[in-house]
């Protein structure tokens, strides 16, 4: 996520997958400063949770559309994140976990 291009690559995933959920890992990043986000930000509202790498590796990015979920609880673990969803829609509960790559149209 440190080189160059890569929060326009995000943006462009976020946009043509129409994803509610995001999570990537091996970010190799320790902070994400606000304007990171404000680049990524194509239109939807996304609460955005991280882990931050050890050295030169590792690192969990997380992102949940907050439009369509209420985020119940987030549990971040020294290798994954874990939350607990609310489709304000279906009014259901979910469960999303970052120990893989993964993101949710």
């Amino acid at each position: 996520m440190s080189k160059k291009g890569m929060a326009g690559m995000l943006k462009e995933l976020l946009s043509d997958y129409d994803v509610d959920f995001i999570g990537l890992q091996e970010t190799m990043r320790k902070h994400y400063p606000d304007s990171f986000f404000r680049k990524i930000n194509y239109g939807k509202k996304f609460a955005w949770y991280w882990i931050p790498s050890k050295g030169k590796s590792g690192g969990i990015l997380c992102g949940i559309n907050i439009d369509r979920f209420d985020v119940i609880s987030i549990m971040e673990g020294s290798f994954s994140i874990h939350a607990v969803v609310k489709d304000k829609k279906k009014k259901k509960k979910d469960s999303l976990n970052s120990h893989s790559l993964w993101a949710c149209p």
